[in-house]
């Protein structure tokens, strides 16, 4: 799930991841017309030297809900498209024989059930990523931040804000699922909409998204802009969390200027899963606007990547995307959140992510 942290966004990890979205992603069909125009796969920059293997192992984690749910509506060139939940299955069907990393075969499956449409409008993309925190089944000394369940008596309208949860409204109902120790990671966890918890007792503890508070998001990186302590230019979120660790008494009332707050549960160890409900696979899902692009659907995403550890450089990147997640800061037909995984390079390259490009949607063809 994703937010965004400036309004306009700049990608800073999560929200959509935090930057780009996705704590709680709408999940709904195209009914807004798109500017679109035909393509030849050939003509595609990029597209012989994709691994279409990965996407293909991707793209069947969807067919599942693809296959079992409602028709689903998409944009094309000539207004709107419906797909049948018996369409989608003779495509996952045809997608299903293809041998695991048979890669021309994986490149033909797509050629042979999808065509390309570009999206005729300027590209965004951004980046999220699972973040990684130390702590503990049990509070102590060193793990002293809550992270916490669904209340029993959350509902659909607005509950306790982000204050009054920190402040220890919630203390004492036996509602936390571990305790941490960096506020800072926590906080980060919760605009990404996952995370994972190295224990001090060993193993680790994946946190998927349990609900949240129902109250507004307040993107961050706008705050700091207001304060005059960071220039708009220079919002990513890897600036943001450095600001906030070395700010720690400024950097709590900053972050409770956002009053929404999420809810985890413990997965016990399920990977990742978008707002689709299927598990997020790295660089190969990525959130959309389910306005316009509904879930399950290859999308090639031509933009660039910053790299790695290298502040400004940028490489191509080009590749076969599947629309397996939304977020709140995602919207526009031309408009994604890369997932980039978890560790230290999947945070770097989120965290930096803010590009322009082209979006290219394959639509299944008819049988």
């Amino acid at each position: 799930m994703r937010w965004s942290v400036l309004s306009g966004g700049v990608a800073w990890l999560a929200a959509a991841g935090l930057l780009s979205a996705c704590a709680d992603g709408s999940s709904g069909a195209a009914d807004k017309r798109v500017a679109m125009a035909p393509i030849s796969f050939n003509e595609i920059a990029g597209w012989a030297d994709d691994r279409h293997a990965e996407a293909l192992a991707a793209f069947r984690r969807s067919c599942p809900r693809l296959t079992a749910g409602p028709d689903t509506r998409i944009a094309t060139d000539g207004g709107e498209k419906t797909i049948s939940a018996a369409e989608w299955k003779r495509i996952c069907d045809t997608g299903g024989a293809v041998k695991a990393g048979d890669a021309r075969a994986a490149r033909l499956f797509f050629e042979s059930n999808f065509r390309p449409l570009v999206v005729q409008s300027p590209g965004k993309f951004t980046g999220y990523f699972e973040p990684e925190l130390r702590g503990s089944r049990a509070p102590s000394r060193l793990f002293t931040v809550p992270v916490y369940r669904r209340p029993p008596d959350l509902s659909d309208k607005p509950y306790l804000t982000r204050s009054e949860i920190e402040q220890g409204a919630l203390k004492g109902k036996g509602l936390e699922v571990a305790w941490v120790q960096d506020p800072v990671g926590l906080f980060e966890v919760q605009v990404q909409g996952s995370g994972r918890v190295q224990l001090a007792e060993g193993g680790t503890m994946t946190l998927g998204f349990d609900g949240s508070n129902n109250r507004p998001y307040t993107a961050i990186g706008n705050t700091l802009v207001e304060m005059g302590v960071m220039k708009k230019d220079d919002v990513t979120w890897p600036a943001i969390r450095d600001w906030l660790k070395r700010n720690p008494q400024q950097a709590r009332d900053v972050m409770r200027k956002n009053e929404r707050y999420i809810f985890f549960k413990d997965t016990r160890g399920q990977a990742a899963a978008g707002a689709e409900g299927s598990p997020l696979t790295a660089q190969r899902s990525m959130a959309v606007d389910t306005a316009f692009t509904p879930f399950g659907t290859p999308i090639w995403i031509d933009t660039a990547r910053p790299l790695a550890r290298k502040p400004g450089a940028t490489e191509p990147y080009r590749r076969l995307m599947i629309a397996q997640d939304a977020g709140a800061a995602i919207k526009g037909p031309a408009r994604g959140d890369v997932f980039f995984g978890s560790g230290a390079q999947a945070a770097d390259w989120a965290g930096r992510m803010n590009s322009g490009g082209r979006a290219i949607v394959l639509v299944p063809n008819k049988s």
